[in-house]
């Protein structure tokens, strides 16, 4: 949330680009990891795999519901103004990719998206959440994979 909010004060239209949002993960994926390796100095045996992943996993999804209530609240309540930026930031993506999208196409999906669309609602924030979930259960494995068994998170060193 720290990094969302550095880049709401800094400049609201960069809280919508897709490195800001995408630079969430390392910071999902360290938040897992410590997680991990909390867990495993509690034990004097060798990190399993199921507690690692059900760490890892469950780490994830506690930031990730954190970062989707943050978000509803931030442009539902605090600036509803946000939607409206939000908007004109997707429309500048569709014009830098034309050549990518084709210019019919990018003209099309532009045609689709009103300002309306990006206003929150639960609906929309919990199916959001719920498909994160997908790509936070691969992480978790990543994590997990990396962190069970390993010597280095034995209680003695």
């Amino acid at each position: 949330m720290l990094w969302l909010l550095l880049f709401y004060f800094m400049d609201k239209k960069l809280y919508f680009h897709f490195g800001v949002q995408w630079g969430v993960l390392p910071i999902y994926a360290l938040a897992m990891y410590l997680a991990c390796r909390s867990e495993a100095r509690q034990t004097t045996e060798l990190y399993a795999w199921q507690p690692a992943l059900r760490t890892a996993f469950g780490t994830f999804v506690v930031t990730h519901l954190i970062a989707h209530v943050f978000y509803f609240v931030l442009l539902k309540f605090i600036d509803p103004g946000m939607i409206n930026l939000q908007a004109e930031v997707f429309s500048e993506g569709l014009e830098r990719s034309k050549n990518l999208l084709g210019e019919e196409n990018a003209w099309k999906m532009k045609d689709q998206y009103q300002a309306e669309d990006f206003i929150p609602t639960f609906q929309k924030s919990a199916f959001a959440f719920t498909f994160g979930l997908i790509g936070g259960f691969i992480m978790a494995l990543a994590v997990a994979w990396s962190t069970y068994g390993k010597s280095g998170f034995s209680k003695g060193k």
